[in-house]
């Protein structure tokens, strides 16, 4: 069988990195500083969130799903312009 994508990255602690690059690029390019007015201003939550996300998405621990339930992506999005 070969190996999930969350495998082949690295598990956790190169999930978490990506999540926290993601988060810093958001705060270094301007591009981003419109989407970025849309998170708080502290992260932590945030970067959670999507490492849960990203972990379940990718292949390992439904991390996500454990906690809150499906991600229903465009209905949790659908407030935001």
């Amino acid at each position: 069988m070969m190996p999930s994508h969350y495998e082949r990255i690295g598990g956790a602690e190169k999930v978490r990195a990506l999540v926290r690059r993601f988060y810093q690029i958001m705060d270094e390019f301007p591009e981003s500083h419109g989407i970025r007015k849309l998170h708080p201003e502290d992260l932590q939550g945030s970067e959670d969130k999507l490492f849960k996300f990203l972990s379940g998405w990718m292949g390992g621990p439904q991390l996500f799903i454990e906690q809150y339930g499906h991600p229903m992506l465009r209905q949790r999005h659908m407030h935001f312009p």
